[in-house]
């Protein structure tokens, strides 16, 4: 197994596409662990929705920055 951690920070604008690069490797004994840093706009609910689609997905959530 392969464990990816993404670090994000107020990264709603990217994070769908970083998440979803990683679900589209052919290779697919994955975790994915991203970790928000305390982000003040939606990263976390992006990153929840895309966790209702794999459950591959991790969300870690610093409460502050």
């Amino acid at each position: 197994m392969v464990s990816v951690v993404m670090p994000a920070y107020n990264a709603m604008r990217y994070i769908e596409t970083a998440v979803r690069s990683v679900m589209a490797q052919t290779y697919t004994d994955w975790e994915l662990i991203v970790v928000d840093d305390g982000s003040s706009d939606d990263t976390c609910g992006v990153v929840r929705s895309l966790m209702a689609e794999d459950p591959r997905i991790q969300l870690v959530q610093n409460p502050e920055n």
